[in-house]
């Protein structure tokens, strides 16, 4: 999948894969990109001069989202501790900074939903995303960015509708699914200190949970614009266990499992045809 990057120097040299500067534009020309469709093809739909519709039985509801937001949990607590305490200096100017980290989650996918009655949907969704971290050095300064933990995943649930035929709508949607996922403990740390050591990188494929809350508007002819909030966690099991020591502060990660969770803002755009 292609993903946009930047390019910041590494310490001694060289240069490192970023892209945490183009997160946010990323969500934003998604959005653009999903309103430009949605109106040049609401030209070559039939009916646009009748009232939207809303949701109701015998309905499907196809189209694209990105959310964008903050993780927590206990794996993000566990990157914050451990470089909590460390410094980093930067060879160019010899000014030593506190090593602070912080953390971004966004995901950008698909959705369908077939409502099969009034009021109820059954949504699948395929989504891909991110987990990223950065270092808060200040504007003046070199900063780094790398993933934390990254998947594509698949998610289905049903879909709980408070309106019927309405031109607002808002529903309510946990799901579950499965991911295919990398987790990398640690990854600018691993960069930055000197002296640090061991294997991070870890396959995590498993079951992830979601819920969605969503407010959405229609338009003529089924196009619709959806506002909402989407949590989610992704448990996470290690095998091998995750060994990794700071030699600065004497920081230790053991990890055997855990989980990273996150809430987001969450965009959509989409299309309702009828049965």
């Amino acid at each position: 999948m292609w993903h946009p990057a930047i390019w910041a120097k590494k310490p001694g040299g060289g240069f490192i894969f970023t892209d945490y500067i183009m997160n946010k534009k990323i969500i934003l020309a998604l959005i653009i990109y999903f309103f430009q469709i949605a109106f040049a093809s609401a030209s070559i739909f039939e009916g646009l001069d009748k009232l939207p519709v809303g949701a109701h039985g015998g309905q499907m509801l196809i189209g694209g989202f990105g959310s964008i937001g903050m993780p927590f949990g206990n794996l993000v607590n566990a990157e914050k501790d451990f470089v909590k305490g460390d410094t980093y200096t930067f060879s160019e100017t010899e000014v030593t900074k506190e090593f602070l980290i912080t953390h971004l989650a966004y995901d950008l996918g698909l959705f369908f939903e077939y409502m099969p009655i009034d009021y109820v949907g059954i949504k699948a969704e395929l989504k891909r995303a991110y987990i990223v971290q950065r270092t808060l050095f200040g504007s003046n300064f070199n900063n780094w960015t790398d993933k934390l933990y990254h998947c594509y995943s698949f998610l289905i649930g049903p879909s709980i509708h408070f309106t019927n035929r309405k031109p607002w709508d808002v529903a309510l949607t946990p799901m579950v699914g499965y991911s295919i996922a990398k987790y990398k403990p640690t990854p600018i740390a691993e960069d930055l200190i000197q002296n640090y050591s061991g294997d991070s990188n870890r396959n995590v494929n498993g079951i992830i949970y979601g819920v969605e809350l969503n407010y959405a508007i229609y338009f003529s002819d089924g196009l619709y614009f959806s506002i909402g909030l989407d949590w989610n966690k992704y448990p996470i099991k290690l095998s091998p266990e995750v060994k990794l020591v700071n030699p600065n502060t004497s920081k230790v990660i053991n990890e055997t499992s855990g989980d990273i969770q996150s809430l987001n803002v969450m965009l959509s755009v989409g299309y309702a045809f009828s049965n």
